[in-house]
Protein backbone atom coordinates (compact mmCIF):
# COMPACT_ATOMS: atom_id res chain seq x y z
CA UNK A 1 0.00 0.00 0.00
CA UNK A 2 0.84 3.62 -0.62
CA UNK A 3 -0.27 4.36 3.25
CA UNK A 4 1.26 3.05 6.48
CA UNK A 5 0.24 4.33 9.66
CA UNK A 6 0.02 8.03 9.32
CA UNK A 7 2.62 8.21 6.71
CA UNK A 8 1.50 9.21 3.18
CA UNK A 9 4.41 8.34 0.88
CA UNK A 10 2.11 8.04 -2.59
CA UNK A 11 -1.15 9.85 -4.04
CA UNK A 12 -2.82 11.37 -6.51
CA UNK A 13 -3.82 14.80 -6.39
CA UNK A 14 -6.91 15.90 -8.96
CA UNK A 15 -8.45 19.61 -8.99
CA UNK A 16 -11.49 20.38 -10.43
CA UNK A 17 -14.12 22.94 -10.35
CA UNK A 18 -18.33 23.69 -10.43
CA UNK A 19 -18.12 23.75 -14.67
CA UNK A 20 -16.47 20.32 -14.62
CA UNK A 21 -16.38 17.20 -12.56
CA UNK A 22 -13.47 13.93 -13.20
CA UNK A 23 -15.33 10.66 -14.11
CA UNK A 24 -13.90 8.97 -11.91
CA UNK A 25 -16.44 10.54 -9.30
CA UNK A 26 -19.23 12.12 -10.98
CA UNK A 27 -22.01 9.62 -10.03
CA UNK A 28 -20.63 10.04 -6.38
CA UNK A 29 -20.64 14.09 -6.96
CA UNK A 30 -24.13 13.81 -7.40
CA UNK A 31 -25.27 11.68 -4.61
CA UNK A 32 -27.93 13.54 -2.21
CA UNK A 33 -26.23 14.40 0.85
CA UNK A 34 -29.24 12.32 2.70
CA UNK A 35 -27.83 9.21 0.98
CA UNK A 36 -24.12 9.29 2.21
CA UNK A 37 -23.75 6.95 4.72
CA UNK A 38 -22.99 8.39 8.46
CA UNK A 39 -20.36 7.68 10.72
CA UNK A 40 -22.30 8.74 14.01
CA UNK A 41 -25.61 7.49 15.29
CA UNK A 42 -28.19 9.95 17.35
CA UNK A 43 -28.58 7.26 20.20
CA UNK A 44 -28.37 3.71 21.23
CA UNK A 45 -31.22 1.56 20.98
CA UNK A 46 -32.70 -1.64 19.51
CA UNK A 47 -32.17 -0.56 16.01
CA UNK A 48 -28.31 0.94 16.49
CA UNK A 49 -26.82 -1.30 19.06
CA UNK A 50 -25.06 -2.99 16.52
CA UNK A 51 -23.30 -0.05 15.83
CA UNK A 52 -21.86 0.24 18.98
CA UNK A 53 -21.34 -3.44 19.25
CA UNK A 54 -19.02 -3.27 15.80
CA UNK A 55 -17.37 -0.50 17.15
CA UNK A 56 -15.96 -1.62 20.61
CA UNK A 57 -14.64 -4.17 18.22
CA UNK A 58 -12.29 -1.99 16.23
CA UNK A 59 -12.05 0.68 19.27
CA UNK A 60 -14.00 3.62 18.12
CA UNK A 61 -15.80 5.22 20.56
CA UNK A 62 -17.54 8.07 19.02
CA UNK A 63 -20.53 6.13 17.63
CA UNK A 64 -23.15 8.65 19.07
CA UNK A 65 -22.62 12.10 18.05
CA UNK A 66 -21.02 14.48 19.82
CA UNK A 67 -20.16 11.88 22.75
CA UNK A 68 -16.24 13.10 22.36
CA UNK A 69 -17.86 16.62 23.69
CA UNK A 70 -20.14 14.75 26.75
CA UNK A 71 -22.87 16.50 24.35
CA UNK A 72 -26.51 15.71 24.46
CA UNK A 73 -28.05 15.52 21.25
CA UNK A 74 -30.15 18.73 21.78
CA UNK A 75 -26.80 20.79 22.18
CA UNK A 76 -25.38 18.96 19.02
CA UNK A 77 -28.55 20.52 17.33
CA UNK A 78 -28.01 23.47 18.07
CA UNK A 79 -24.95 23.85 17.01
CA UNK A 80 -25.42 22.76 13.83
CA UNK A 81 -28.49 24.95 13.04
CA UNK A 82 -25.62 27.32 14.31
CA UNK A 83 -23.02 26.13 11.42
CA UNK A 84 -25.84 26.50 9.10
CA UNK A 85 -26.30 30.13 9.74
CA UNK A 86 -22.68 30.64 9.17
CA UNK A 87 -20.92 33.15 6.84
CA UNK A 88 -17.84 30.69 6.92
CA UNK A 89 -18.55 27.37 4.76
CA UNK A 90 -16.38 24.87 5.79
CA UNK A 91 -15.32 22.24 3.21
CA UNK A 92 -17.04 18.76 3.68
CA UNK A 93 -14.15 15.73 3.50
CA UNK A 94 -16.18 12.67 1.77
CA UNK A 95 -14.68 9.08 2.21
CA UNK A 96 -14.91 6.43 -0.98
CA UNK A 97 -14.29 2.99 0.59
CA UNK A 98 -12.75 0.16 -0.76
CA UNK A 99 -16.13 -1.13 -1.59
CA UNK A 100 -17.58 1.71 -3.24
CA UNK A 101 -19.85 3.30 -0.27
CA UNK A 102 -19.31 6.91 0.19
CA UNK A 103 -19.03 8.46 3.48
CA UNK A 104 -19.10 11.59 5.09
CA UNK A 105 -16.12 12.28 7.35
CA UNK A 106 -17.60 15.74 8.62
CA UNK A 107 -21.16 14.65 9.80
CA UNK A 108 -21.84 18.40 11.52
CA UNK A 109 -21.21 20.16 8.37
CA UNK A 110 -23.23 17.52 6.26
CA UNK A 111 -25.80 18.11 8.60
CA UNK A 112 -25.33 21.96 8.59
CA UNK A 113 -25.29 22.25 4.60
CA UNK A 114 -28.28 19.85 4.51
CA UNK A 115 -30.37 22.04 6.63
CA UNK A 116 -29.24 25.15 4.90
CA UNK A 117 -29.98 24.37 1.41
CA UNK A 118 -32.50 21.48 1.65
CA UNK A 119 -33.19 17.58 1.29
CA UNK A 120 -32.03 18.05 -2.35
CA UNK A 121 -28.70 18.97 -1.73
CA UNK A 122 -25.52 16.97 -3.75
CA UNK A 123 -22.24 16.27 -2.94
CA UNK A 124 -21.33 18.89 -5.90
CA UNK A 125 -23.45 21.97 -4.63
CA UNK A 126 -21.24 22.44 -1.52
CA UNK A 127 -17.52 23.00 -0.37
CA UNK A 128 -15.97 19.75 -0.54
CA UNK A 129 -13.08 17.47 -1.43
CA UNK A 130 -13.41 13.55 -1.67
CA UNK A 131 -10.61 10.81 -0.89
CA UNK A 132 -10.70 7.63 -2.81
CA UNK A 133 -9.82 4.63 -1.52
CA UNK A 134 -10.65 2.62 -4.29
CA UNK A 135 -7.00 1.92 -6.17
CA UNK A 136 -3.47 0.95 -4.60
CA UNK A 137 -2.79 4.62 -4.47
CA UNK A 138 -5.67 7.23 -2.65
CA UNK A 139 -6.78 10.00 -4.83
CA UNK A 140 -7.56 13.21 -3.76
CA UNK A 141 -10.38 15.34 -5.58
CA UNK A 142 -9.82 18.75 -4.67
CA UNK A 143 -13.36 21.53 -5.61
CA UNK A 144 -12.33 24.58 -6.24
CA UNK A 145 -8.71 24.66 -3.80
CA UNK A 146 -11.10 23.28 -0.40
CA UNK A 147 -7.32 21.63 0.29
CA UNK A 148 -5.42 23.82 2.02
CA UNK A 149 -2.56 24.35 -0.64
CA UNK A 150 0.12 22.14 1.34
CA UNK A 151 1.60 19.30 0.77
CA UNK A 152 1.13 18.54 4.62
CA UNK A 153 -2.18 19.39 4.58
CA UNK A 154 -2.81 17.22 2.01
CA UNK A 155 -1.24 14.59 3.68
CA UNK A 156 -3.03 15.22 6.65
CA UNK A 157 -6.81 15.05 4.79
CA UNK A 158 -5.52 11.51 3.27
CA UNK A 159 -4.74 10.42 6.88
CA UNK A 160 -7.71 11.56 8.57
CA UNK A 161 -10.00 9.95 6.07
CA UNK A 162 -7.93 6.63 6.20
CA UNK A 163 -9.41 6.19 9.40
CA UNK A 164 -12.78 4.83 7.52
CA UNK A 165 -11.10 2.29 5.58
CA UNK A 166 -9.14 1.18 8.41
CA UNK A 167 -12.47 0.41 10.63
CA UNK A 168 -14.44 -1.03 7.85
CA UNK A 169 -11.23 -3.23 6.64
CA UNK A 170 -11.63 -4.52 10.89
CA UNK A 171 -15.61 -5.32 10.23
CA UNK A 172 -17.10 -2.18 11.77
CA UNK A 173 -19.26 -1.73 8.72
CA UNK A 174 -20.16 -4.72 6.78
CA UNK A 175 -21.49 -4.06 3.25
CA UNK A 176 -25.09 -5.33 4.47
CA UNK A 177 -24.72 -2.87 7.33
CA UNK A 178 -26.01 0.82 6.62
CA UNK A 179 -26.90 3.65 8.60
CA UNK A 180 -27.44 7.06 6.18
CA UNK A 181 -27.26 10.79 7.05
CA UNK A 182 -31.37 10.54 6.19
CA UNK A 183 -31.22 8.06 9.17
CA UNK A 184 -29.47 10.20 11.67
CA UNK A 185 -31.12 13.38 10.58
CA UNK A 186 -34.27 11.70 11.22
CA UNK A 187 -33.53 9.80 14.98
CA UNK A 188 -32.76 13.72 15.90
CA UNK A 189 -35.66 14.90 14.38
CA UNK A 190 -37.85 11.93 16.19
CA UNK A 191 -36.16 12.18 19.61
CA UNK A 192 -36.20 16.24 19.84
CA UNK A 193 -39.83 16.39 18.70
CA UNK A 194 -40.53 13.28 21.28
CA UNK A 195 -38.73 15.37 23.86
CA UNK A 196 -40.63 18.30 22.66
CA UNK A 197 -37.36 20.51 23.26
CA UNK A 198 -37.53 22.31 19.89
CA UNK A 199 -39.48 22.45 16.91
CA UNK A 200 -36.72 20.41 14.25
CA UNK A 201 -36.31 22.49 11.19
CA UNK A 202 -36.33 21.12 7.55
Amino acid sequence: MAITGEKIYEFTYIKFDDTMCPDQIKSYASTKLIHIESKHVAFLDNNTKIFFELSEKVNYGNTVLGIHRNATIQNEYFRIINMSKSICQRAVRFVISRDSRIWSDNTHWTLAYLIKQGMDVTIMNIPMYILDFRGEIPIIFDKNGAVFDSLHDIKSAIASAKRIQERIDKGWRPCNLSYKIINLYSDINNLLTKEGNLNVQS
